[in-house]
Order: structure tokens, then sequence, then C-alpha cells
């Protein structure tokens, strides 16, 4: 399985099954399911059910089981087919698996999410406050950003066109507020997603335990173990790279989050600042403002 490119499937098929099956609750026949999302009608060749239907079982959200009956695995049981959000937050767990993304680094492989993964880190490297990229721009960008073993992130455009559908539905990028046929680094719905996943409101939290486990979390983030496995440099174990700084910025001008000073604070955090580039914010803490809407 490779995710950026055929028989992987996209998101919204994906999503489109998963919301089915929590809707029946129960094991169903692969052609029954088919009959109901797929109708003749509409069917074309049945590529994109049969995609959408493995991937989802290759990655471990969907059991396929005697007699190809498909129903929900235990990552994904609980969806309820109503929220967007926990899909995606399955989703993300599920591509950014560690046993799915061993040895990362090592070679090409595309085995797993892997391709996905190496453009993630490599777009997340980038700063959302000047980068909306369309493929062109993208295509001359990603040479000689990650090592020669691993390749570019994209062979060919096809690969991107597929990128810019996965990567804003796992929270990990947005289209450009100015041309939505841009891409732009914002991964501001995870770290809203991870952070009210993780804390209540009224929380405080210290800023750097926030980075590691944001760090963790989400490993494709600069100084992340994704990150440091493709070779590209850590911002610093107390500094949030341009991506994650552009998200927690956000989130305390949206007001999910605050970020705080305290003048005896024993260790602080440096955040991106793309206004003064030279002399990043400092802050200690991080009180959080708003929960899960699930």
């Amino acid at each position: 399985m490779t995710l950026l490119n055929d028989p992987a499937s996209l998101p919204t098929p994906m999503w489109t099954v998963v919301r089915f099956l929590s809707s029946v609750r129960r094991p169903m026949g692969r052609e029954q399911a088919r009959a109901y999302l797929s109708p003749p009608a509409l069917r074309e060749d049945g590529k994109m059910f049969d995609w959408a239907v493995n991937t989802l079982a290759d990655l471990g959200l969907l059991d396929i089981s005697e007699g190809d009956r498909i129903c929900l695995a235990d990552p994904a049981r609980h969806l309820d087919g109503q929220g967007l959000a926990a899909f995606q937050s399955v989703l993300r767990a599920a591509v950014l698996d560690p046993e799915r993304n061993a040895g990362l680094g090592e070679d090409d492989s595309q085995i797993g999410p892997r391709d996905l993964t190496r453009a993630l880190v490599w777009f997340l490297s980038l700063d959302p406050s000047d980068t909306a990229l369309n493929w062109a721009e993208a295509e001359h960008a990603q040479v000689g950003m990650l090592p020669k073993q691993v390749g570019v992130p994209f062979a060919n455009g096809n690969r991107w066109n597929n990128f810019t559908e996965w990567a804003p539905v796992l929270g990990l990028a947005a289209p450009s507020p100015l041309e939505t046929s841009r891409l732009t680094p914002d991964c501001t719905t995870a770290v809203r997603q991870e952070v009210q996943a993780r804390w209540k409101p009224g929380e405080r939290v210290p800023a750097v335990e926030a980075l590691n486990m944001l760090r963790a979390a989400l490993p494709v983030l600069g100084g992340g173990a994704y990150a440091e496995a493709v070779g590209l440099p850590s911002p610093g174990e107390a500094v949030a790279g341009p991506a994650l700084s552009f998200a927690l910025l956000r989130g305390d001008d949206e007001e999910w989050l605050r970020l705080e000073r305290e003048a005896d604070a024993p260790r602080n955090l440096s955040v991106y600042d793309p206004g003064q580039p030279s002399y990043p914010r400092t802050y200690s803490s991080i009180t959080i403002l708003e929960g899960s809407r699930g």
C-alpha cells in the first residue's frame, strides 16, 4: 500500500464507508455494502469503493472477516459517523502509527503510509506565514530537502494532488485562504485536536511540556521523531518550529488557548513570530480555554 498513489483511496470515500458502517453497527457483506454506497448507476468500474475498503483495512480501521464481511475495527468502532473531527483524529493516528512508519529514513520504501509521512515532514518544515504552494512550485521547492536515500516527497503531480486531499483531512495542512488551489503548512486543526484531547479547559501546562507532547503525538513536526528520522534538523529542545508556532499563535488569537509568561518560570518556549523572525516570543505556560467539540 502507498497512500499517495493508486490503488490507495482518498480520505473522502473512506469517510463515506466509515459513516455507513457506523450506522449499521454490524458486519455486512462487502457486496451488500457496495450496493448501498456504489449502486450500478453510479459505480463506473467500482474501484472507488474497493480502494476505500482496502485502504481502511490496511490502516487497521476496518476488519474483513470470513465470507468477505466488513465492519469497523477497534480503533474506529467508537465513531458515530457524525463527527468529522473524531474521524480525523483516528485516521491521523493510524497514518502516523510507529509500526507503519518503521525505517522511515532508511530508504525510499513506499510500504504503508511512509510516502505520505515523508511528504508531511517536508511540508511542515516550511513556514505557513509565507508558504502557499501549487504543484509547479512544490516540485522545485522539494529538491534536495530530504536525504538522497529517501528521495523527493513527490515523484509526480499526481502524488502532490493526492497529498492536497490527505494533508488537510489529517489536520496537518490547509488550503490557502487567498487561493484554494494552493496548500499551506497550517497544522492548526491537528494541534487543536491533540491539545483538547489531552487537557481540559482551565488546565495550565508548562509550555515546553506541551511542545514535547505535541511532538510525540505529531512526530512529523520539526523536532519530532519522524522529522529527525529523515534527517531534518530540530528547531531546538525548547523551540517550536514555524509550523507549530503558527498553530500556537493562531490558538491564542482564536482563544482556544492562552500563551502566558511568568517572570520566575524555570524554562520558556521560544515561538517563531514572522513579524520579528530574529526575535522569537517566549512563553512559559499554556492555558487551555476550550474543550473538544467531538
